[in-house]
């Protein structure tokens, strides 16, 4: 016999038995569907709702089943001490830190202290 028309393979709900050559009619038109699309073999999934419409799911592989993508040669992968360096991670040993702010400041303070304490020589005209 023909997988075209076969008989519904689960049970219907007892409120939808009524209904029950209409359902197998549309579950008909979606196997021709998808024989017409994809060819004869395709294996493919059909969802029957509450009010006895057949809807289509997949075709081909189910969602679980799909091959793994090949990994991307160009990906970016930043290393440890780039990951520091943008900070984006605390570093391991408390000497690593880079807080420059803390002593330009320090530095200012100092020049500007030395300077104001030390006259400068009249120019030359």
């Amino acid at each position: 016999m023909d997988t075209l028309l076969a008989p519904l393979a689960s049970p219907l709900p007892s409120y939808l038995e009524p209904y029950r050559f209409w359902i197998w009619l549309q579950m008909v038109a979606w196997r021709l569907y998808v024989r017409a699309v994809k060819g004869r073999g395709i294996p493919f999934m059909t969802v029957i709702d509450r009010q006895g419409t057949v809807y289509l799911k997949w075709i081909g592989h189910p969602p679980h089943e799909f091959p793994q993508a090949p990994e991307d040669p160009l990906a970016f992968t930043p290393s440890k001490a780039f990951r520091i360096a943008i900070g984006d991670i605390e570093p391991a040993h408390p000497g690593e830190s880079r807080s420059f702010s803390s002593h330009a400041t320090s530095f200012s303070t100092r020049a500007l202290g030395s300077a104001q304490t030390v006259a400068m020589p009249a120019p030359d005209t």
